[in-house]
C-alpha cells in the first residue's frame, strides 16, 4: 500500500474519521434529549486505496497528479475508545467534480462523497459524509442492531497521528 503525503492523507483519513465517530454512540436516546461523544480515530492500522477511473491521470510517486469526477478513495479504519480497538470503519468516497493538481486542497475541491458502515459490538451504524475545507462533516443515517433508528451529526477533524471525531445523535 502507498502512502500519500501527510496533510493529503490526513483530509481523506479526517473525512474517513466523521463516519467512524458513530462507532461509539450509544443506544439512541430519548425524543426530548441529544448525546454528544468525542473520540479520537488512530491513523494507524488504516487502509488506503485510490481507485483511478478514466480519464485516469498521470503518477507521481505511485498516486494519480490529478481528480476526476468518479475517481474513488476505500478505507478501512479501526477505530479506538482510550487506546482500545473498538470497531472497524469500512468507507468509499467518490469524487464529483474535477481537480487538475493534487494538493491538501484538493479533496474538499473535489466534493468527495463518502458512505460508510461501522462494524461494531452489537450492530452496524451508516454513515454518509463529504469532506470539507475544515475536515468532514456528515450525518448518521442508520443503523442496526442497538443502533436502530440511529441519527445524527458527526464532525471530524484532523489532529497529529489521526483525527478528533465529534458526533451528536438526536433523540428519537
Amino acid at each position: 500500500m502507498k502512502t500519500l503525503p501527510g496533510r493529503t492523507r490526513g483530509l481523506i483519513l479526517a473525512g474517513l474519521g466523521l463516519l467512524a465517530a458513530a462507532l461509539v454512540c450509544a443506544p439512541v436516546a430519548s425524543a426530548a434529549t441529544t448525546t454528544t461523544i468525542s473520540f479520537q480515530e488512530p491513523e494507524k492500522g488504516s487502509t488506503f486505496t485510490y481507485v483511478d477511473v478514466a480519464p485516469t491521470a498521470p503518477k507521481k510517486h505511485g498516486f494519480p497528479t490529478s481528480i476526476s469526477p468518479g475517481d474513488q478513495i476505500v478505507i478501512t479504519n479501526p477505530v479506538a475508545e482510550g487506546g482500545k480497538t473498538i470497531g472497524k470503519l469500512r468507507a468509499r468516497c467518490t469524487a464529483t467534480a474535477a481537480v487538475g493538481k493534487i494538493s491538501s486542497a484538493a479533496f474538499p475541491q473535489a466534493h468527495f462523497i463518502c458512505e460508510g458502515v461501522y462494524t461494531l459490538p452489537g450492530g452496524s451504524l451508516f454513515a454518509s459524509a463529504t469532506i470539507v475545507k475544515s475536515g468532514t462533516e456528515g450525518v448518521v443515517t442508520g443503523g442496526t442492531g442497538k443502533y436502530a433508528g440511529a441519527r445524527g451529526t458527526v464532525v471530524s477533524k484532523e489532529m497529529k497521528g489521526g483525527n478528533e471525531t465529534t458526533i451528536t445523535l438526536l433523540g428519537g
